[in-house]
Order: structure tokens, then C-alpha cells, then sequence
């Protein structure tokens, strides 16, 4: 492991952290009753916990020459991700169709797919180019961080909203703006310590389209009709 990242499990704690402080009004805070949550956002909970576990540990695994342990564990990723992208459908699901019984504007509905989709998108695609690279450790290692990041918006939104009392629009700007930056600074920090950052770059770019798409994208004929189409299955 290349000797800036040696502690790199420290970062996924603290962005499970923010992630967690982000759904405690609505997930962990409810806890142990769990008033009002569904069996569905059980799992979707349960199932992103299990991937930070696994962010956490498999760089430890790495650290300490565990090599086989990280190796069965990436294995079994294969599995946890396709469950992780199918309840976020579910998630979905479940959002459409209490704004459709609540009488929301369709058009309106449609707009708000936009979040779980850009989200299943960027997350899967940041995997693949892990699992791609896997036998390239460097490029292996940034694209699994990089997946963090695709993750912390959705709680960066809450938290901001939730605990700091910003408003809709304002938490939105933050929870684009933060996971950026953070890509920003470990381009940087690579550049400066003479590594590679092409791996950062690229999940920077993939993250920065699906954001900032957000301000004109949703409200357009492409994505009504796209969404329209696909909330056909829901």
C-alpha cells in the first residue's frame, strides 16, 4: 500500500460518520422502534453499512499482507453491489409512489428520480472501474474511495438540511459541492507527492456531470421521457 494512504481507512470512517449523521433524523436516530421504516430501508441501511465495513477493513487487509482475506472479501462485493444498486430501486420505488398517492405534479415526481438515478449510475460505475482495475492496486485504490464519495452526497444533503438547517436548495449546492472538493484535494495531494491521480480525475468528472446536471436536466423533455419511461416498472 503506498505509504500516503496507509491510514486510508480513517476517511471511510469518518465519511460513514457524516453519512450517518445525515440519516440519524430519519433511519438510526429511530432506533431501537424504528417507527414508520419499511423493510426495504432496512436492508438499503443494512446494505450500505455492510459496504463501509468492507471499505473500512479490506485496506487493513492490504496493510497487514492479508492478501488472500482482502481478495475473498472483494469476491463477495460481486454479490453485495448488485443487492446495494437493487434496493436503491426500491428506494426509488417507494418514493415515487408515496409522491404519487400524496397528489404531487407528475412532472414533478419524474424530476426527483433523478437523484437515485444519478446515484445508482455514479456508484456503478466507480465500482466496475475498480473491479476492472483491480490488479492495477493504484487505480484499484481510488476508484473504491471514489465510490465513498458517490455515497457521501446522500447524506452530505441530509446533514446539511437535517442538523445545520439549510435550505433545500443550499443543501443540495453542498452535498454537490463537498464530495468535488475532496476529489480536488487528492488530485492535488497526488500531484504534490508525484502520483498518479488519472483515477480521481475521471471519478471527479463522472461525479461532477451527474451533479451539476441536476440544474437543468431534470425539469427537460429527455429526462421526463426517459423517467417516464422507467417508473413504468415501479
Amino acid at each position: 500500500m503506498e505509504t500516503g494512504y496507509k491510514n486510508v481507512s480513517l476517511l471511510f470512517i469518518v465519511i460513514f460518520g457524516i453519512v450517518f449523521l445525515g440519516f440519524f433524523k430519519t433511519y438510526f436516530g429511530l432506533f431501537p422502534s424504528f417507527n414508520n421504516v419499511t423493510l426495504i430501508q432496512h436492508i438499503h441501511g443494512l446494505l450500505f453499512t455492510t459496504w463501509f465495513v468492507l471499505l473500512f477493513v479490506q485496506p487493513l487487509l492490504i496493510r497487514y499482507g492479508k492478501y488472500k482475506a482482502h481478495r475473498i472479501i472483494g469476491r463477495f462485493t460481486y454479490l453485495l453491489v448488485p443487492c446495494i444498486l437493487i434496493s436503491i430501486h426500491f428506494i426509488a420505488r417507494e418514493a415515487y409512489l408515496n409522491a404519487v398517492a400524496a397528489h404531487k405534479l407528475q412532472p414533478d415526481i419524474l424530476a426527483g428520480m433523478y437523484f437515485p438515478t444519478y446515484q445508482i449510475f455514479d456508484f456503478f460505475v466507480l465500482y466496475v472501474l475498480a473491479i476492472a482495475n483491480k490488479h492495477r492496486t493504484p487505480y484499484h485504490m481510488r476508484y473504491m474511495i471514489a465510490t465513498s464519495l458517490a455515497i457521501l452526497g446522500a447524506g452530505l444533503r441530509r446533514a446539511f438540511a437535517h442538523v445545520f438547517g439549510m435550505s433545500g436548495a443550499e443543501a443540495v449546492l453542498y452535498g454537490f459541492l463537498v464530495p468535488d472538493l475532496i476529489l480536488a484535494g487528492l488530485i492535488v495531494y497526488d500531484k504534490v507527492k508525484g502520483q498518479n491521480s488519472r483515477a480521481y480525475v475521471i471519478a471527479l468528472i463522472i461525479l461532477a456531470i451527474s451533479h451539476y446536471s441536476y440544474y437543468f436536466l431534470p425539469e427537460s423533455a429527455l429526462w421526463q421521457s426517459v423517467a417516464g419511461y422507467f417508473v413504468r416498472f415501479f
